[in-house]
């Protein structure tokens, strides 16, 4: 009586395993996509926005240079500001905060292409015996 308790609980849990509905693969490639668009426009807006903030920094330290050697003449003290040095660390940091986003976006366009649908065979018990039928799969392409 035991066996046939057992038995009959692993048919059902073999049977709830292969019933499971399929995700679609093209949502998950369109998601993984998507992100990994989104991640490199973000990456390319952190990049142009460094770039932009360290030239303002530079055309602010020429332009301060260039002020300290006129009022040389005058004998005005001039207060020195830390303007450009801040706008140039921003700027530095910004762009070096864009790399780690566009190695994201890389590695998610990689998993997008790696998935695939397709439907394979497998046993399936059916009517006290099993039979091969086919199931769809969602297959991940790891290269090494």
């Amino acid at each position: 009586m035991k066996k046939i308790i057992i038995i009959s609980m692993l048919l059902i849990q073999s049977a709830a395993s292969f019933s499971q509905p399929a995700p679609e693969t093209t949502t998950i490639k369109t998601d993984y996509l998507k992100k990994s668009r989104t991640q490199n426009t973000t990456a390319w807006f952190l990049l142009s926005g460094g770039l932009v903030l360290g030239s303002i920094s530079a055309a602010i330290s020429t332009n301060e240079t260039l002020t300290d050697f006129s009022n040389i003449f005058s004998g005005e003290e001039r207060k020195s500001t830390n303007t450009a040095e801040i706008l140039g660390y921003t700027g530095l940091a910004t762009m070096l905060g864009s790399i780690p986003l566009f190695i994201a976006a890389r590695k998610n366009k990689k998993k997008a292409m790696s998935l695939s649908f397709k439907n394979e065979t497998l046993p399936q018990l059916h009517k006290g015996s099993f039979i091969n039928q086919s199931v769809p799969s969602l297959t991940l392409k790891i290269s090494l």
